[in-house]
């Protein structure tokens, strides 16, 4: 019983981290997302993030991810410094 709730309390912190990072881009703030070490917002969807950017959207943002070679299924912490940094200057810099 106790595994069982440490896994749920797991499955709410990386879902209210997953939520959060989806928020911070669909408000522009892309560059702290990506940015972020941690654990919990590592395991996002880049294209997730990418989808309800401002600037990119749905279309753009799977264009960029081929364009740079990232997996349409690629986490945060899947990217390189050098991913990030193009995702970023196509995002625009805060």
């Amino acid at each position: 019983m106790e595994s069982r709730v440490r896994d749920l309390d797991r499955v709410r912190e990386l879902r209210s981290a997953r939520v959060a990072a989806v928020d911070r881009s669909s408000a522009g703030e892309l560059a702290e997302v990506l940015v972020a070490r941690d654990g919990a917002t590592g395991s996002v969807y880049v294209v997730k993030l990418l989808d309800v950017h401002p600037r990119l959207g749905k279309v753009a943002g799977r264009r960029l991810l081929a364009e740079i070679g990232v997996a349409p299924l690629a986490r945060l912490h899947d990217l390189t410094d050098l991913q990030r940094s193009r995702i970023l200057d196509e995002a625009g810099r805060p």
